[in-house]
């Protein structure tokens, strides 16, 4: 079964006609399926990433899923900078004016001990994209996912629950972001706002 007809399977599964999807991280990977999947579903999405090629690739593999051919809104961006954050966010409600579902799932993917003497270094690299990014964007959106009562999802990692010898780095960022999960699930919940990790 080739990824087209998987998307045309669960085409008739959710409606997502009207609704606007933020998926970061979506020039590849996990994300460029997520991405792919809600404009399957008939979102308008957004597609980033750090490397224009790849943006470009998943925005019109993503509008040819697409069952009215929407065209995604893309923007390269480096999640690491605050300003490409912000940026992402913006152009982000100033084309669909709402949002309804964030994706958080960019991540910064360093091999790395705990021993060796840059860890502390790669740690910050790895918690300004996995945990900072995610929570930048988590704030920015509120206004507009209490609005539509919306979504977020965190994606973390098999390796929180499977510790691997090499990834720390990535490990406890991923675990922070699970907690970031939990206790803004709480948060925003009188806001109408689900917040979830997969």
């Amino acid at each position: 079964m080739s990824s087209k007809d998987i998307y045309e399977e669960v085409r008739n599964s959710r409606d997502f006609t009207g609704k606007v999807v933020l998926v970061t991280g979506s020039s590849g990977g996990i994300g460029e399926q997520t991405v792919k999947l809600f404009s399957a579903l008939g979102a308008s999405v957004v597609v980033t990433g750090r490397r224009a090629e790849g943006v470009k690739r998943v925005a019109k593999e993503a509008q040819e899923l697409s069952p009215q051919k929407l065209k995604p809104l893309e923007v390269v961006a480096d999640l690491a900078k605050d300003a490409d954050v912000e940026r992402v966010f913006n152009e982000t409600v100033k084309t669909f004016k709402r949002l309804d579902v964030l994706v958080n799932n960019a991540g910064s993917y360093h091999s790395a001990n705990g021993t060796d003497k840059d860890f502390v270094d790669i740690l910050q690299k790895s918690e300004k994209v996995d945990v900072h990014s995610a929570l930048h964007l988590i704030r920015l959106s509120v206004p507009y996912l209490a609005e539509t009562k919306g979504r977020v999802v965190n994606i973390s990692s098999t390796y929180t629950q499977r510790p691997q010898v090499s990834y720390l780095a990535y490990e406890i960022s991923k675990q922070s972001l699970e907690m970031v999960t939990k206790v803004l699930a709480l948060e925003l919940a009188p806001k109408g706002i689900r917040v979830n990790t997969l």
